[in-house]
């Protein structure tokens, strides 16, 4: 007996074994990533004349602004009454509920946007392809099953996201690199970021619901075979960071995602500065203890290198954390290089990647490539970097090993970067854990 047709986009469930999503790096997925992120209850999203908010990047090759176009029904989404289509001022009542869709925004959004922008990467033809998924496979990616106990909770609060991403629109402006001149998308009938329309198939007692969506037309200019070069590999480790309390980190690993790829295929490593980084994440720096951002970058930095996003990451601390040298380091550039497996070309066949090295095994974490083991303390103390790598390699958090040494977070780092000379009874202390994590492993 042949099957519904429906039934082949609407699987209930789907083993999803891959442990990076493919995720396009182009100037609409940015202008995408850096509106979402500047959302939330603190928006930094500006208002038209209306009190429209919207969201402008502007780039070296040209701007992109996002905005909502609502849809018949768009308020009552927010929990607005009905009747309130009938007073004679909708633009005001328009603006209104257009204002809570953007302090609704979260780093979910984000996460759902990327997931989405994953399965079209996958396509014949990601252009004008059709991508499927369901809310089940979503969860799956996100690394979560149940919210607040209960899957419906988790669903109801994915579709929200999928609400907003399908009433986002935008018009762009950018440079014809092969003419010369300049194309605009949306000047006089806004494009959609993404077109998505839900599914839903009933038999018997049982309902899937699943989504069919491809990207709008400005976000298509840029996934010819030219612009798909710049594909990386966004880490599921990563997406499964929590999103209330580990925000910061997903968003700075989004970052040196989208930008360290486009420098690892050119053979270099990440370089921004703080200043650069917060804007993209949408953050605002902390004047009044300057401490708390310094601190946010450290642990953020620390986390991806434990999760396998980066591998290595050189950041300074500043000389004093009092406002004059803090706003000087914010323009001092972080270096980060990212995991191999996050921005290798990879030949589907062979999983080699283009520089000749073996992509790491799909495995619940990252492979150890430890490096050898200090023969003694003073080596150690020589070259203070291998905390750093020992940590890495062990999967070990610096508030963890600060811990275990019976001192701060800070000073465990300042140790690491040379900053302060590593005591002998620290370094011996280091090297006993070492020993006893080398041979248990």
């Amino acid at each position: 007996m042949e099957k519904h047709p429906a039934t082949f986009e609407l699987e209930k469930k789907s083993t999803i074994k891959k442990l990076e999503l493919p995720i396009p790096t182009n100037p609409v997925i940015m202008a995408a990533l850096r509106a979402l992120y500047a959302g939330g209850p603190r928006n930094h999203w500006l208002p038209d004349s209306s009190g429209r908010p919207y969201y402008r990047y502007d780039a070296r090759d040209g701007r992109v602004t996002l905005f909502f176009k609502p849809p018949p029904d768009f308020g009552s989404r927010f929990n607005l009454s009905k009747a309130i289509y009938y007073t004679p001022r909708p633009a005001f009542i328009y603006s209104g509920s257009l204002r809570a869709a953007v302090q609704g925004m979260s780093v979910e959004t984000a996460d759902v946007f990327l997931i989405l922008m994953a399965r079209i990467a996958k396509l014949r033809d990601p252009a004008r392809d059709i991508a499927r998924i369901s809310l089940d496979e979503i969860a799956q990616f996100r690394g979560v099953n149940l919210r607040h106990g209960s899957a419906q909770k988790l669903h109801d609060d994915f579709k929200k996201e999928i609400l907003r991403l399908a009433d986002l629109c935008l018009t762009m402006t950018w440079r014809d690199y092969a003419g010369g001149g300049s194309v605009t998308y949306g000047k006089q009938i806004p494009d959609r970021l993404l077109d998505i329309v839900d599914i839903e198939y009933k038999q018997g007692q049982e309902t899937w619901t699943a989504l069919r969506f491809r990207c709008g037309q400005a976000l298509s200019h840029f996934l010819n075979p030219d612009g798909l070069r710049w594909i990386g590999y966004y880490s599921r480790s990563l997406l499964a960071l929590n999103p209330y309390h580990e925000a910061f980190t997903k968003k700075l690993g989004t970052y040196w995602t989208m930008v360290g790829v486009i420098a690892g295929k050119k053979g270099r490593p990440a370089r921004a500065t703080p200043n650069t980084i917060l804007d993209f994440c949408g953050e605002e720096i902390h004047w009044r203890n300057p401490g708390y951002t310094v601190d946010a970058f450290f642990k953020g930095l620390d986390r991806l290198a434990e999760i396998g996003v980066i591998s290595d990451a050189d950041i300074t601390e500043p000389p004093s954390r009092i406002k004059g040298y803090f706003k000087k380091w914010l323009e001092i550039p972080i270096t980060v290089t990212l995991s191999d497996k996050i921005w290798s070309i990879r030949e589907k066949s062979t999983g080699i990647s283009h520089h000749g090295q073996k992509s790491p095994k799909e495995q619940g974490r990252p492979q150890i490539t430890a490096v050898p083991m200090p023969r003694c303390a003073g080596d150690l103390i020589d070259n203070p970097r291998l905390i750093r790598q020992f940590r890495t390699d062990y999967y070990l958090h610096q508030d963890e090993l600060a811990h275990a040494l019976d001192i701060s977070r800070q000073t465990l780092s300042n140790y690491e970067r040379g900053l302060r000379i590593l005591p002998e009874d620290k370094a011996i202390k280091i090297l006993q854990i070492w020993q006893r994590k080398a041979k248990a492993d």
